[in-house]
């Protein structure tokens, strides 16, 4: 019986490097299928579909993994995702084929370890270069030349290679999302091989540097020394060089092995040389040595075989990585195991080399600390603290509206209410429904120049669900929910996209501003309300100036200049980064055209919830009362669903077109109705349902 296998990623080493094999190899075609492939992009689906005739295919993997019935997924997605998608494949027993590197840092291998550890399941990371011809003509030949004593490996290439144009092109150069650069990239390849030649170093001494492509938020170069007591490995590893090569060369007791692309030459007590007619530098998908790792995969599955040896050597690379960070960042030469400290995830990696007692402290790369479990924000902590805070504000709030509407002829409110229309309030809540949807695609046109990873739905979900935690919270802490939640879809950093939202805000100011322009050509302001509106005005003006200082000088890619994005210059790297759209007036447009095409259609709302009551608002009183509203809710601090402020808002505009008292404040109790509660039910109900899947995907956040 065949093995029914899920692809999750349909990226560039997915359908060239993957994908190929399952279709096509001899062997894999009569023991397994893949049967599902799930990938953000249509366009990868697409491809995927015409590779494996049948599929079915997902926009997200956790709808996969809950649908299909599998033995194996094949995980083809960059390394930010690795944890989640490990962890949740090994909750449902599934054997797991996972692209290089394992994890973004120790931490995280630790993590991925005992998960499959605790299921019971094969696990194989993608280390197919143990499979190039070259390398294993090296293996073959090593044995010639006695005790190697010295190895040399060099790689190097002119850019990071491109990732997949329907996702995030450069996801490599981006640390939130690749762990690192080219020690991450090709690094990690190198380092299982030669520790497969040569075993464990003791220590290790790096220098990292970016040299040619200053846009990139990772080295671009590397420089990695182990030092395994009376024998060394040097490696360089470089995105900067004038064109693609490989190089290497292996010394010891009794000869030399050299070797390149096309060719090795073992020097020895037989000289032989050995040409290949496709080079290692050919391409970066070499579809051909996936082909063995698969199959021996397949066989361990159906053996029931389960080696350790794999997962192991995957920890080992993470773990000499985060080192060689380290060192670099320190300026010296660091011991592979510490004296101190505790890294359980690893022990079995190193069991056999370790001596009783000892102990690895896994340290971050660059100033990041890791810890086997992830810390509580201070948030959790003082969870009760702030829920009584915020109730007490909460009474505070409602104590002071009591008072000042003592007075009120709320009985005539009531009347009002009662004799609200229903289906006038049905249809404009449903267009206001219809308006966050055009917010949504406003700011999707701002997010799109950052990565393609961004969906319309994306921005839909995070919007609902950013308004409906305003509900709760001072409303403009709702906007870090629609921050994480947008986070975790796409794996941007967050601090690109407040910067982003930012930008969303003056996009939707622009069209306040626009309003507040046209309305003298139609009976303009009330009087009462222009200095709210000149306020407004100096606000937008001083915050466009700002996003205009801070726009990215380089097509949106500026990235801060230091090494590590730490401190305050990685933090406006990267909120430069989240104003990319400032660079792309295609993007600027868009987002434009959708914030004025809202504001019409709020203009319309406005008329259908004063037409429930009994209001009928000529298109230019309509105008007013947005505007009026908006005035209110325009400034950085609002309670919890603006409550009073849009209702003081609303009912202002009304007085100034005769509107009595009671009728007004019906109005604007019936307008935060429809914008409130359909917007806070459907975004409590998208974050009821998204949250297993949220806390599966990443944001590094």
């Amino acid at each position: 019986m065949k093995l029914r296998g899920g692809l999750i990623g349909a990226g560039n080493i997915a359908l060239r490097g993957h994908a190929p094999q399952w279709a096509r190899d001899e062997q894999l075609r009569h023991e397994a299928d893949i049967v599902a492939v799930a990938d953000l992009s249509a366009a990868n689906l697409g491809a995927a579909r015409v590779l494996l005739p049948g599929v079915r295919t997902y926009d997200a993997a956790a709808e996969l993994l809950d649908r299909e019935r599998l033995d194996f997924c094949d995980i083809c997605t960059p390394p930010v995702t690795h944890r989640p998608l490990i962890e949740a494949a090994a909750r449902r027993r599934l054997h797991i084929v996972c692209e290089k590197p394992l994890a973004l840092n120790v931490a995280e291998a630790d993590g991925i370890a005992r998960a499959v550890r605790a299921a019971g399941i094969v696990f194989r990371p993608c280390h197919q270069y143990h499979y190039a011809p070259q390398w294993q003509a090296v293996r073959r030949l090593l044995p010639r030349l006695g005790r190697v004593r010295f190895a040399e490996y060099s790689v190097m290439r002119t850019e990071a290679n491109p990732g997949n144009p329907n996702w995030a092109p450069d996801w490599r150069t981006r640390r939130e999302l690749a762990g690192g650069g080219v020690l991450v990239d090709h690094g990690a390849h190198i380092l299982y091989q030669l520790h497969g030649v040569l075993g464990e170093p003791l220590t290790v001494l790096a220098t990292v540097a970016r040299l040619a492509h200053p846009d990139y938020d990772v080295e671009d170069t590397a420089l990695v020394t182990l030092e395994y007591g009376d024998r060394l490995a040097h490696i360089t590893l470089s995105w900067a060089a004038r064109h693609r090569a490989i190089h290497f060369r292996f010394v010891g007791d009794d000869g030399e092995l050299l070797g390149d692309d096309h060719r090795l030459h073992l020097r020895a007590a037989r000289d032989e040389e050995i040409r290949f007619a496709d080079g290692m530098s050919r391409d970066s998908s070499h579809s051909e040595w996936y082909g063995p790792l698969l199959r021996e995969f397949s066989a361990q599955v159906r053996s029931g075989d389960r080696p350790t040896a794999p997962l192991d050597e995957a920890m080992y690379v993470t773990w000499i990585i985060e080192r060689a960070y380290e060192s670099a960042r320190l300026g010296r030469a660091l011991p592979v195991r510490p004296d101190a400290g505790a890294a359980s995830g690893l022990e079995a990696a190193r069991a056999r080399h370790e001596p009783p007692g000892a102990r690895v402290s896994p340290v971050a790369i660059g100033s990041r600390a890791a810890t086997s479990e992830p810390a509580a924000f201070p948030g959790e902590r003082r969870s009760s603290t702030v829920a009584i805070f915020r109730g007490a504000m909460l009474l505070v709030v409602f104590a002071f509206a009591a008072w000042a509407l003592r007075h009120f002829a709320w009985k005539d409110v009531w009347r009002a209410l009662r004799g609200a229309d229903p289906r006038w309030l049905a249809l404009a809540a449903g267009l206001n429904l219809l308006v966050v949807g055009i917010h949504s695609l406003r700011w999707l046109a701002l997010l799109r120049p950052l990565a393609r990873g961004p969906r319309w739905r994306d921005a839909f979900e995070a919007t609902a669900v950013g308004l409906a935690v305003s509900t709760v919270v001072p409303a403009r802490a709702g906007e870090l929910a629609r921050m994480r939640w947008i986070h975790a879809r796409t794996s941007l950093s967050q601090v690109a996209i407040l910067g982003s939202m930012g930008l969303d805000q003056m996009m939707n100011a622009a069209g306040l501003v626009a309003a507040i322009a046209f309305l003298p050509f139609i009976g303009g302001l009330p009087e009462w309300i222009r200095p709210a509106a000149l306020v407004t005005l100096a606000l937008f003006a001083a915050g466009a100036i700002t996003i205009f200082a801070l726009r990215p000088r380089r097509s949106g890619h500026e990235r801060g200049p230091g090494r590590e994005p730490a401190g305050p210059f990685g933090l406006l790297a990267r909120v430069r980064h989240g104003l990319a759209a400032t660079r792309n007036p295609r993007a600027l447009g868009s987002s434009l055209g959708a914030s004025l095409g809202a504001w019409a259609l709020e203009v319309v709302v406005v008329r259908l919830a004063a037409r429930s009551v009994g209001i009928a608002l000529p298109l230019s009183a309509g105008l007013v009362v947005l505007v009026t509203t908006n005035l209110m809710l325009a400034f950085p601090v609002a309670p919890p669903a603006n409550l009073g402020t849009l209702e003081l808002g609303a009912t202002l505009g009304l007085l100034g077109f005769g509107v009595g008292m009671d009728r007004a404040l019906a109005f604007a109790l019936c307008y935060h109705t429809l914008q409130v509660v359909p917007v806070a039910l459907l975004g409590g109900i998208l974050a009821g349902r998204g949250g297993r899947i949220t806390r599966q995907a990443r944001e590094s956040c």
